[in-house]
């Protein structure tokens, strides 16, 4: 059987679309192609990858549907699965037009995620966020099945379409098998995912500067890739912060890099605001941090709130306070012992209910599913 994965936002070795989605399905036996903009056409691990011409801006990528149509066509797939709501009007061409059975993998609410994207204009993102939700909700109709990443998302797709499976976005256990650390690291402080405004990017700079008042040695790595067009005036020149903080920017790196970063640090943040998409969703940065046995601070709020608290891993701080980030910090720097106890308690959830592999046979339950009713 033949799946054909589209996405137009994410890259061909995504996380969750290569690692830990495509490689279950492939390892299951299906054959697995991903359809995405990338560089070049190439093999790996058995997936192959179908590549359309990288886009070079934001528009591009409605131009680029087109295209991905046709690869699709020429793919002839038993299950077509994707990632992307901009794909709405090709999967609803395979599905209602060529009788496809079309998987929607929803990972965020995507209609509460444009009242912050500072590429909007303000005054459109309310509107334009609750067409783009009514027409998800109106096209999962004619989907095979849905794909959501909690219950709160599968409970407000299921009204439109019964069929579907929740799929914790949880790491990879396999690549968290280095040993459990024993004693606190160098005073290294870790963020790891995309940096921008409302993921504590200002709060993480001013709070680094009253860390190392106490802690002249503490370095702050950050790890993703960087948005500033959204911060205040005051960081239209990032040096003097980057400096006095001893922040150092790595970028993005690929997925396969992560367990090593994760290894050589302390402490680990998830200084999220309450937006109403970070209140509902699941960081999996956070479950990265746990696997890896680091303790974490996260903000004082929805699901980061329930999971360190529930799992004693850490420390929460009230979100966007840098003095509280800081205080925080400093509190687990000054208490070794503790550190480590957070550090055990994350390792030990984790191996216990947050791993991948406790989430594929759900992936590979819906497939057979679908594929039974398409056959009936």
């Amino acid at each position: 059987m033949k799946v054909c994965i589209l996405t137009t936002a994410h890259s061909p070795f995504d996380e969750r679309i290569f690692h830990k989605e495509a490689r279950s399905l492939a390892e299951t036996g299906y054959e697995v192609v991903i359809a995405a903009p990338f560089e070049r056409s190439e093999v790996k691990e058995g997936i192959r990858i179908h590549s359309v011409p990288p886009l070079s801006s934001r528009t591009d990528r409605i131009w680029r549907l087109k295209t991905l149509y046709r690869v699709a066509l020429q793919e002839n797939a038993d299950i077509y699965h994707f990632h992307d709501p901009d794909l709405i009007p090709v999967a609803l061409l395979l599905s209602r037009k060529h009788r496809k059975s079309v998987v929607y993998d929803v990972h965020e609410y995507y209609g509460d995620s444009l009242l912050n994207r500072h590429w909007l204009p303000k005054p459109l993102r309310k509107s334009v966020g609750g067409i783009v939700d009514r027409v998800e909700k109106w096209a999962a109709r004619s989907f095979a099945g849905i794909i959501t990443v909690n219950g709160h998302m599968a409970e407000l797709f299921r009204k439109e379409n019964p069929e579907g499976e929740i799929l914790h976005n949880y790491p990879l256990e396999r690549q968290f098998k280095f040993s459990r650390p024993e004693k606190l690291k160098p005073p290294v402080i870790l963020y790891l995912g995309g940096i921008k405004l409302d993921r504590g990017f200002e709060v993480i700079l001013r709070a680094m500067i009253l860390v190392r008042k106490n802690y002249p040695e503490a370095v702050c790595e950050l790890v993703g890739p960087m948005v500033v067009s959204d911060l205040d005036q005051e960081f239209s020149d990032l040096t003097p912060w980057l400096e006095q903080g001893n922040v150092r920017l790595r970028g993005k790196v690929p997925y396969e890099q992560v367990p090593e970063i994760l290894a050589q640090s302390s402490i680990a943040l998830v200084p999220l605001f309450p937006t109403l998409n970070y209140q509902k969703a699941i960081p999996v940065k956070l479950l990265e941090y746990m696997a890896a046995g680091i303790p974490v601070i996260g903000s004082r709020f929805g699901y980061i709130e329930e999971i360190i608290a529930k799992n004693q891993c850490g420390l929460l701080t009230e979100p966007g306070d840098p003095e509280s980030l800081a205080r925080d910090i400093c509190a687990l720097l000054e208490d070794p012992k503790k550190a480590l106890s957070y550090g055990q308690n994350g390792w030990d959830a984790f191996h216990r209910e947050y791993t991948w592999e406790k989430e594929q046979s759900k992936l590979l339950s819906l497939y057979e599913r679908i594929l039974a009713a398409r056959d009936q």
